[in-house]
């Protein structure tokens, strides 16, 4: 574990990284005491700047809100220097990318997730906290598609309730209500519900329903409320959709009304709940028993540090096992691990080791300039140039010296005694005086002659090593079913082809890319205004793919194009990548 994560030793064990934001990075890791799988947010405070107050912002939010159907924050390690925030872990991903996937959603499926988004926002609304910041990629899906909202970092909880009007203007531009782009004042409710008309209708269509090249043309339809009713909308569809994105906010629906609208009630037959399932405040006597058992103490005890909620690693654990105990899974918990100390019989060895260490340093710095003297003699008789006198030098310092004692060597005798009765045993080379350049039986004109080659080798270029790493370098990555990625196909054969028609199509449309092998990453601008950020960047790389009638040895790979959002607008990478694949001359399915 690198050292900036030493707050995290023995308590999470982080495997990978899932996600990267402006000024943060998810890791996906294992809480060890129950083997459940979390995310944690990892942000340095260094880089944070004016958007500190968003982080403590989104954190009084997620301590505030405990729902089914909003991600639960389980821990909060703060250090002098970063924020670590332990979250329940979606591995279903964003919702957009599931819209993406699917084109678009059916009736059915779009209301069953509607329905949960409404719930966690009318939850929310119940508590005071208005979001402001509702989009597709602020919702993700659990292993069992169910909806998490997150992302609270831009919500507002005004001291004289959600009737209190509001000033800043925020979000995206896309899910914006018209009162926030004209900079008026208005209410947290009413732009979360225009912001719940724009997903519904991303859900329903696959599209956004107000989009533009630019940002002013944007505003104008916002403004106006202008958008395309495709003809696969059933009339309740449309009906809801008009209600919701009602550019006059005094006629928008409410969201008591949305709780009982006959479109989201159908097939339901009752009204959607927002009261939360969880009930973290009633004590469970089989969690804290468990947790009690585990640390050694009382029940009543572990209660009252529980209890408190300070979402330190105990809120965690007890959150956990609640958790998975509601979903039907089993709960237990790994035997404590506490955390490393030192006693005095171990630092004694440390320090032993520490200058055995420098002792072996000290004595290997002297055999170098005892070995130089005698060479610089020998080499003297013999006239050599300059030159050659400085390549022996060399070689004798990068192939003579380091062989007095290997790594394994290094680290065997330097290694920390299980026990204070074990010694730290010297090294065997420390006890022989330097006899010139050689251990006993060894030629010094051998030695020298062999050094020499390995110095011809490192100054001469292996022109076949080179080669053979650059065609590796060159061959397309071959992708299995095993790959998850975003893939578009084409019908050509020739991934050279399909890769410069690929950049010809991105450089066509005034995109910045950089290319590498067969890969090639473009940014998007934002406008002048805000010079040096990026609207969007993202990745595009030409692959191979066995083709379906896999069996046949002869059968040519299909070559594919790996899509890959890093970082920014979602719909415009969408919008991007449909016209650019378009664009190319091999056709993409």
């Amino acid at each position: 574990m690198v050292q900036q994560y030493r707050a995290l030793k023995n308590r999470y064990e982080i495997e990978r990284t899932i996600g990267t934001g402006g000024f943060a990075k998810v890791k996906l890791a294992t809480h060890i005491s129950t083997g459940e799988k979390v995310a944690i947010k990892i942000m340095e405070k260094l880089h944070l700047g004016k958007d500190l107050h968003r982080v403590k912002t989104e954190l009084e939010a997620l301590k505030a809100l405990s729902h089914h159907h909003i991600s639960k924050l389980y821990e909060v390690i703060e250090t002098p220097t970063h924020f670590f925030i332990v979250m329940e872990y979606c591995s279903g991903g964003e919702l957009f990318d599931h819209i993406v996937l699917k084109k678009k959603l059916s009736e059915m499926q779009s209301r069953l997730f509607f329905r949960q988004i409404l719930s966690a926002v009318a939850y929310a609304h119940s508590k005071g906290y208005a979001h402001r910041d509702l989009k597709p990629e602020n919702v993700l899906l659990d292993k069992d598609q169910t909806l998490k909202l997150i992302d609270f970092g831009l919500c507002a909880r005004p001291s004289g309730g959600l009737q209190c009007h509001l000033n800043t203007s925020c979000g995206s531009p896309t899910y914006a209500a018209p009162e926030l782009i004209k900079s008026e004042e208005y209410l947290g409710s009413e732009v979360d519900v225009w912001s719940m008309g724009v997903l519904l209708y991303a859900l329903l269509c696959g599209f956004l329903p107000f989009d533009a090249d630019n940002i002013k043309t944007l505003y104008e339809k916002i403004s106006n409320g202008h958008y395309e009713e495709p003809s696969w909308l059933s009339s309740g569809s449309k009906n809801l959709l008009k209600r919701m994105l009602e550019i006059d906010r005094k006629k928008r629906i409410k969201v008591d009304e949305l709780l009982q609208d006959r479109w989201v009630t159908h097939g339901f037959y009752e009204p959607v709940a927002f009261n939360s399932l969880f009930n973290f405040d009633e004590r469970d006597d089989e969690c804290v028993k468990l947790m009690a058992d585990q640390q050694g103490v009382d029940c009543d005890d572990m209660w009252g540090k529980v209890s408190e909620m300070n979402y330190d690693h105990d809120t965690a654990t007890y959150l956990i096992l609640l958790m998975r105990k509601k979903q039907g899974l089993p709960i237990k918990l790994a035997a404590r691990v506490a955390l490393p100390r030192f006693c005095v019989t171990d630092r004694r060895l440390l320090e032993e080791n520490r200058r055995n260490e420098e002792k072996a340093r000290t004595v290997g710095n002297n055999i170098v300039k005892y070995s130089i003297s005698i060479y610089s003699k020998y080499l003297s008789y013999l006239q050599l140039p300059l030159l050659l006198n400085i390549i022996m030098c060399l070689c004798l310092i990068m192939f003579l010296v380091p062989a007095k004692m290997s790594t394994g060597q290094k680290a065997k005798h330097l290694e920390v005694p299980t026990t204070p009765q074990q010694k730290v045993p010297n090294p065997d080379w420390l006890s022989h005086t330097p006899r010139g350049l050689t251990s006993p039986g060894q030629k010094i004109l051998g030695s020298i002659e062999k050094s020499f080659n390995k110095v011809r080798n490192v100054l001469t270029p292996k022109r076949k090593q080179t080669q053979a790493t650059a065609d590796q370098r060159d061959k397309p990555t071959v992708l299995t079913v095993k790959n998850m990625c975003n893939i578009s196909t084409t019908s050509s054969s020739d991934p050279d082809a399909v890769f410069e028609k690929l950049k010809e199509a991105l450089e066509s449309r005034g995109i910045v890319c950089n290319a590498k092998g067969f890969t090639l990453r473009g940014k998007v601008e934002e406008d002048d205004s805000q010079a040096n950020h990026f609207k969007l960047s993202f990745e595009l790389e030409v692959c191979l793919m066995p083709s379906p009638a896999g069996d046949s040895a002869n059968s040519a790979p299909l070559v594919v194009i790996r899509r890959k959002r890093l970082k920014g607008d979602a719909w415009c990478y969408k919008k991007i990548c449909e016209e650019v694949l378009n664009l190319t001359v091999a056709p993409v399915h």
